[in-house]
C-alpha cells in the first residue's frame, strides 16, 4: 500500500462560453454517439457501434422515474463499457461510459468538443450546459464519462453508492461518488471553514501515515482509492471528515479511510499562519507476496 503526494483541490474555472448560446445551452452533451434523453434503441445502437452489447435488469431509484439498468456485462479490458438508466417509456436520462486510456486522445476530444470545464477537481472535470451536465474522470488510466441532467445525476449517485454497500459480493466493483458534492460538503464543515489547498501559499504535506491493508479477498489486486479530507491547523486529519471520492474496488474504501485517518501532516499555511485545509490523496494498494 502506497500513498501519493497530496493532490491539491483545484479552484473553480470560468463558466463555459457555450452557455451564451441559447439553443446549444439546452442541448445534452454527447460522447461516442451517446446522449442523455436518447431512446433505449439508440442506446443499444451506439453501444454496439462502440463494440459492446447491453444486458438489462430491474432498477428502482427513489425520486427517479426509471425501471431498468442496461449495462455492458463484460470487463473493461480492451473495450468500452456503457451503462444507462431507462425510464418505463424507453428514454435514457442517465448514461455512463468507461474506456481504457491508452492515449490522452479521448480526453482531448472532450476538451475540443465541450470547451473548458466549469470545474476541475483532482483528475475529474465537470461541464454544465443548461440543465445538462457531464462529468469526466481519468483516474487509474481509465476515462469515465457521466452524462445526465443535474437532478438525475444526483439521485443516481446516491443510489449507486447505497447499492454497492447493501449488496454482498459487490465490493470488487469500482466505486464512484459525485466528487463536487463531496468537496462542497467538506468546504462547509466547521468553523473557520477550511480552505482549498490550491489557494494557500504553503500546501499541506504528509509527514507519516500508518499502513492499513486491504481485506483478504483483495490482497492480490492492484488497486487505488482517491480520498478527500480535512487537515486541521496542527496537521491532524479530522477523523469525521474523510471521504472516498472513488476507488478501483469498493472494498478498498474502508482501508483507504483508515490509512488517511492515521496520517500526520505539515499543515497548510496562508501568509505564514496554519489553516484548516481540504485536500485529496491517492492511496495505492499492491498485491502482497
Amino acid at each position: 500500500m502506497r500513498l501519493s503526494s497530496v493532490l491539491p483541490v483545484a479552484p473553480v474555472l470560468p463558466v463555459l462560453l457555450l452557455l451564451a448560446c441559447s439553443d446549444a445551452a439546452e442541448s445534452p452533451y454527447s460522447f461516442r454517439g451517446l446522449s442523455p434523453g436518447m431512446s433505449l434503441d439508440g442506446l443499444r445502437g451506439a453501444a454496439g457501434a462502440a463494440g459492446t452489447q447491453l444486458e438489462c435488469r430491474p432498477l428502482v431509484v427513489e425520486g427517479l422515474s426509471v425501471d431498468r439498468l442496461c449495462y455492458s456485462p463484460d470487463s473493461l479490458a480492451g473495450m468500452v463499457n456503457v451503462v444507462g438508466a431507462v425510464t418505463p417509456g424507453g428514454s435514457v436520462p442517465y448514461i455512463s461510459v468507461r474506456e481504457a486510456m491508452t492515449t490522452p486522445a479521448a480526453y482531448d476530444r472532450l476538451a475540443r468538443e465541450w470547451g473548458n470545464p466549469d470545474t476541475a477537481v483532482g483528475s475529474a472535470r465537470r461541464w454544465r450546459r443548461g440543465a445538462w451536465m457531464a462529468n469526466a474522470d481519468t483516474a487509474a488510466d481509465i476515462l469515465t464519462v457521466w452524462l445526465s441532467d443535474t437532478a438525475t445525476e444526483a439521485r443516481m449517485a446516491v443510489a449507486s453508492a447505497r447499492e454497492l454497500r447493501m449488496r454482498s459480493g459487490l465490493d470488487t466493483l469500482a466505486l464512484f461518488t459525485d466528487d463536487q458534492a463531496v468537496l462542497d460538503s467538506l468546504l462547509r464543515s466547521g468553523q473557520p471553514a477550511p480552505r482549498l489547498a490550491a489557494d494557500l501559499t504553503e500546501r499541506p504535506a504528509v509527514i507519516r501515515c500508518g499502513t492499513v491493508g486491504p481485506p483478504p479477498h483483495l490482497t492480490g489486486v492492484n488497486g487505488m482509492a482517491i480520498v478527500a479530507y480535512v487537515v486541521d491547523t496542527a496537521g491532524n486529519v479530522e477523523p469525521g471528515l474523510v471521504r472516498v471520492l472513488q476507488a478501483s474496488h469498493a472494498g478498498l474504501a474502508d482501508p483507504a479511510i483508515a490509512t488517511i485517518r492515521s496520517c500526520t501532516l505539515r499543515p497548510g499555511r496562508d501568509a505564514g499562519r496554519p489553516v484548516r485545509t481540504v485536500i485529496q490523496q491517492r492511496v495505492t494498494f499492491t498485491p502482497t507476496r
